[in-house]
């Protein structure tokens, strides 16, 4: 018999302290901790998941209410990082569909499996997790982007640079930021321990990371990491070298203003 159950993921804070919600989320029943979320399980066709890189992701048919509060609960336990300013918060919407007759597929709107097998429900859930976050993080490195894209366009019409060393450092930190939560907290660069268990598990995170372009999306994001990053060198080298024209100006004008004082008391 045919099931669909609904996934429903946000991205509520740059990064979300899972030891305090397992301190704080007493009324929850948790069902199981893995090393970067705590999963809750609800009922037996409800789930929430906690994701340390930022994201709840809701399965089942669960009040929109309901979701809210829980949204409010877990973002009060988020931490902000040094060079990351939230915008309005990403999410997105997948179905699962349940057919115990029909070989497991991954479709564009949909997944396919045969039972609601918690193992296979959790590379579906990390997945879609890691889809929104990576949505985030790319809204911030455009932000990032279009400010240097002004600043060059200003030095290839004008020869002049418009931006600051502490606009520019900012940016640097944000960068480190996010390559540190791409390649650490996301782990978009591990296989799931199941996946080297399982062979079924492994096709059926192979395809879902095709069907949300996890790939494609990370060299993207990479590339423009790089841009940003040789911006900012480029960047910091002509403010350092203006910095330095400054101060030999300065050195010049008061060699020149202590000549002539030495002028006037003669």
């Amino acid at each position: 018999m045919r099931q669909e159950y609904a996934i429903s993921a946000h991205y509520v804070k740059n990064s979300l302290n899972l030891a305090k919600i397992a301190q704080r989320s007493t009324d929850l029943q948790l069902y199981r901790k893995e090393r970067n979320a705590l999963i809750y399980r609800l009922s037996e066709t409800q789930y929430v998941a906690a994701y340390a890189f930022g994201v709840v992701l809701f399965f089942g048919k669960i009040d929109r209410k309901e979701m809210g509060r829980q949204i409010r609960f877990f973002s009060r336990s988020g931490e902000e990082e040094v060079g990351i300013i939230l915008a309005e918060t990403p999410s997105e919407e997948y179905l699962v569909i349940i057919e115990p007759e029909t070989p497991e597929s991954v479709e564009f709107d949909d997944v396919r499996l045969k039972s609601l097998n918690i193992d296979r429900l959790l590379l579906v859930f990390h997945t879609v997790a890691q889809s929104v976050a990576i949505d985030f993080l790319d809204r911030q490195v455009e932000d990032a982007m279009q400010r240097f894209e002004r600043i060059h366009f200003n030095l290839s019409k004008r020869g002049s640079l418009v931006a600051t060393t502490k606009e520019v450092l900012q940016t640097i930190g944000m960068r480190g930021n996010i390559v540190n939560l791409v390649v650490g907290q996301l782990s978009l660069l591990d296989k799931p321990d199941i996946a080297w268990e399982d062979k079924e598990a492994e096709t059926l995170i192979i395809n879902l990371r095709k069907n949300f372009e996890l790939d494609d999306r990370f060299n993207s994001l990479k590339f423009k990491l790089e841009f940003i990053e040789d911006s900012s060198e480029l960047i910091l080298d002509i403010l350092q070298h203006r910095r330095a024209n400054l101060l030999e100006i300065t050195v010049v004008l008061l060699i020149l203003f202590e000549i002539i004082m030495a002028f006037v008391r003669h």
